[in-house]
């Protein structure tokens, strides 16, 4: 006997659906997912869409890196809340 993920509609799929990208879902709602994605054509197209998005950013991302300023303002914000921790 297999165990078949639960069924889930169009709106729950949308839902989890960055969950699902960023890998961060139980084992059951990844399968429900991934089973939803595999019947929809129309919720695999936003999930398509959506991967090849995430992905462009990422290596827009790693390829520019981030200007001297935001660092410099990212680490003057993390100091300044690990100061008023203490």
């Amino acid at each position: 006997m297999t165990d078949r993920p639960r069924e889930i509609d169009c709106g729950e799929a949308a839902e989890k659906l960055y969950e699902y990208l960023d890998q961060e879902l139980d084992a059951a709602t990844e399968a429900a997912v991934r089973q939803h994605l595999e019947m929809c054509a129309p919720c695999f197209q936003v999930f398509d869409f959506e991967k090849t998005y995430l992905k462009f950013i990422e290596t827009r991302a790693r390829a520019q890196g981030a200007p001297e300023s935001l660092k410099r303002k990212l680490l003057d914000q993390l100091f300044r809340e690990g100061s008023a921790a203490d």
